[in-house]
């Protein structure tokens, strides 16, 4: 006789199940063996569930004939009640018994399953999608700090040629201003604006060059236009 368990744990609300062999020993046979099953603890009730002639679904079962070569094989379970909390694990117990007068003592063998609670299921959240997480920005950088440091302010001294202040005339005894007596200033001085004066600069003097290009054009196209319409005109 022997027991062998299918799995080695159950969860309650589920069978523990179980393989109940029965053979003879010294090529000897018998015929209708019973096997009786009991169950620890006995709140929990045993059954039979293939194999038998007699008693599938009990706890009794029937087995026509059995030998050392071809022992019965007996399927069983233990349903475990969902309700039994205080069950941490069940054992099933086979006593097999044929009919003689001869004395003898059953045989028995036993295996025990663990039982485990079900999982926790996960709680389902009626609060609606999580909201989304806004990252807060960084600072924002000094823009018009990193343009002036970019972007400098340039010299267009480059843009024009450079022109030097002309030399200022040496001063003769004879060269007085006669505008009036007293006055022993030269005629250079006099001027309002002087090249060697120091706040023009080049840039300045580059300007009144191009001033005075622009105005020299615009006299000799009016000239041509007048000497042509005085053609015409003959």
């Amino acid at each position: 006789m022997t027991v062998q368990r299918s799995q080695s744990s159950v969860v309650r609300g589920q069978q523990a199940a179980y393989l109940v062999q029965v053979s003879t020993e010294n090529n000897g046979s018998a015929s209708s063996v019973s096997v009786a099953l009991t169950a620890q603890p006995s709140s929990q009730k045993p059954t039979f569930t293939s194999g038998c002639a007699k008693g599938n679904a009990t706890a009794t079962c029937v087995v026509s004939s059995v030998s050392d070569k071809q022992p019965a094989k007996l399927h069983a379970q233990i349903p475990v009640a969902a309700s039994a909390t205080s069950v941490t694990s069940v054992k099933l117990t086979a006593t097999a018994s044929i009919v003689t007068s001869a004395k003898w003592t059953p045989p028995a063998a036993t295996e025990t399953v663990a039982v485990t609670s079900a999982s926790a299921a996960p709680a389902k959240s009626s609060a609606g999608p999580s909201p989304q997480t806004t990252l807060p920005l960084g600072p924002i950088p000094n823009l018009n700090n990193i343009a002036s440091q970019i972007i400098r302010a340039g010299n267009a001294s480059g843009l024009f040629p450079a022109i030097g202040p002309s030399a200022s005339p040496n001063s003769s005894p004879g060269s007085r201003s006669a505008v009036g007596k007293g006055n022993s200033e030269p005629v250079s001085a006099a001027s309002p604006v002087a090249l060697s004066q120091p706040g023009l600069t080049g840039q300045l003097a580059g300007l009144v060059a191009l001033a005075l290009a622009v105005m020299l054009t615009v006299t000799r196209l009016s000239l041509g236009r007048r000497s042509r319409s005085r053609k015409h005109g003959r």
